[in-house]
């Protein structure tokens, strides 16, 4: 393997190790949806993924990690994922309201 190939492997690992966020979502049926983000996307940005996929009837949830208990609602929709502890991966659930 030559140099330029071990910088560009090395490059490849340090963004996504800083810079990627794995996210795996529950939903209340037991259906599971896992998307990468970029670590600077928004809580927001969950909230319209979720919504995009069309797999809820109703309008009224929030996010929620298990452990330690976090309900990412309506006052934490503009920090980052990494600013809400959501780097390098979470798993999120969805909890009905």
């Amino acid at each position: 393997m030559n140099s330029c190939h071990v910088n560009l492997l090395k490059l490849i690992y340090d963004f996504k190790c800083n810079f990627v966020n794995q996210v795996l979502v529950r939903f209340p049926t037991g259906e599971r949806k896992e998307r990468r983000f970029h670590s600077t996307a928004t809580i927001q940005s969950l909230y319209d993924y979720v919504d995009s996929l069309g797999c809820l009837d109703v309008e009224n949830y929030s996010l929620v990690s298990n452990f330690p208990r976090v309900v990412y609602g309506t006052d934490k929709l503009s920090i980052s994922l990494k600013e809400a502890g959501l780097h390098p991966q979470a798993s999120l659930f969805v909890e009905l309201n």
